[in-house]
């Protein structure tokens, strides 16, 4: 329910069709795509755009958020073109008139506002690519929820509300607190900064930043409690001699999406169990962005994916564009097959199928 495909001119990233691709051979059949791109999608006519890309090219299903516009008419507007929600970055928080514009449309529509939980004014000084949890701090992350939330009270709105890639304990809390469902990445639970190390620390800079030991611990338990909602792999690629670069100005965000639900299955399902596991990686997810039941009933176009527990290590698969990953190597579980909508999408033995097969999966809904 988090991943940015790039596309537009930012392809020589990643695409709308390598990211998809990328999807199928990682198990995942939805992906709802984040709108820093460029152009941002801001506007209708880059939104329009945007669509217009993934239903020419996804091999997997989709939707998409929109960014907070300029104006109330254009959040109406871009509201009724199908999209999952709006996205709140934190340069948007010091716009509280827009951001009050967007959970009135979100409301009025039936639609998510989701918030990338940071606030800027309290970073506690500049990045300089080390030790970036301490000057992007966790009360950084609290403090934007609070925010959000006292917006929605000042304008009267009530749309739904969701948290994104929470990085610290204390923003599910407070998330929990206002009655926001909360997701998590896998590397904010399986990866430390103190971990990601040496030459190729840039590869794991990502935002929010990765937290201490203790935070992450931390955070894999309340996951383990079922504080949390939902797990999203924020794939967010970019070219490799762009992640070579000095970690102060390396763009933050590193490939997920070959990889991520056999990632986290080898690491958290025992703890959590498969019907826990199941529900935070695929049906809440999908309840929470409004794209609709799923169902493996006889004459029912089954959509669904099918992994190996057969432990292996993380490999580049060769679709997605980013060839650079801090958890190469690691060990992971590997996907068998996918399908959509009835279609075989991937299989490990013959690679992803040719042919765009992906839907708008939130239009039939909104």
């Amino acid at each position: 329910m988090h991943v940015h495909l790039r596309g537009l001119k930012l392809a020589y990233k990643e695409d709308e069709v390598s990211g998809t691709a990328a999807a199928a051979s990682g198990c995942v059949t939805l992906v709802a795509d984040m709108p820093n791109t460029q152009p941002p999608l801001r506007t209708p006519e880059a939104l329009r755009e945007k669509l217009a890309s993934l239903e020419a090219g996804a091999k997997v299903d989709y939707t998409v958020y929109a960014g907070v516009p300029r104006s109330y008419g254009e959040a109406v507007e871009m509201a009724s073109m199908g999209i999952a929600g709006f996205k709140i970055y934190p340069e948007d928080l010091v716009n509280l008139d827009s951001i009050k514009n967007v959970l009135e449309a979100a409301e009025e529509a039936g639609i998510l506002v989701v918030l990338h939980p940071e606030s800027h004014d309290m970073f506690a000084g500049p990045d300089y690519g080390w030790l970036r949890r301490v000057a992007r701090p966790c009360h950084a992350e609290a403090a934007s929820v609070e925010l959000l939330h006292d917006a929605a009270r000042e304008c009267g709105c009530k749309p739904r509300i969701h948290i994104t890639h929470a990085s610290c304990p204390a923003t599910v809390v407070e998330s929990k607190k206002r009655g926001f469902t909360v997701d998590v990445t896998p590397h904010h639970l399986f990866l430390s900064e103190e971990e990601v190390t040496g030459p190729t620390h840039s590869w794991g800079k990502v935002n929010p930043p990765l937290r201490g030991v203790g935070e992450r611990s931390l955070l894999t338990q309340l996951t383990i409690e079922g504080l949390v909602d939902a797990i999203a792999s924020d794939h967010a690629p970019h070219s490799t001699w762009e992640k070579w670069m000095h970690p102060a100005i390396a763009p933050p965000g590193f490939p997920w999406l070959e990889w991520w639900p056999g990632f986290t299955a080898a690491r958290l399902m025992r703890a959590v169990g498969l019907e826990r596991f199941y529900s935070m990686v695929s049906k809440t997810p999908s309840t929470i962005l409004g794209a609709g039941d799923r169902c493996l009933w006889d004459g029912c176009p089954a959509t669904i994916s099918v992994l190996q527990l057969e432990r292996t290590r993380v490999y580049h698969k060769g679709y997605t564009k980013a060839l650079y990953t801090p958890v190469l190597g690691m060990e992971s579980f590997d996907c068998a097959a996918t399908v959509i909508r009835g279609k075989i999408a991937y299989t490990a033995w013959e690679g992803v199928r040719g042919g765009a097969t992906g839907v708008l999966a939130t239009r039939v809904v909104h």
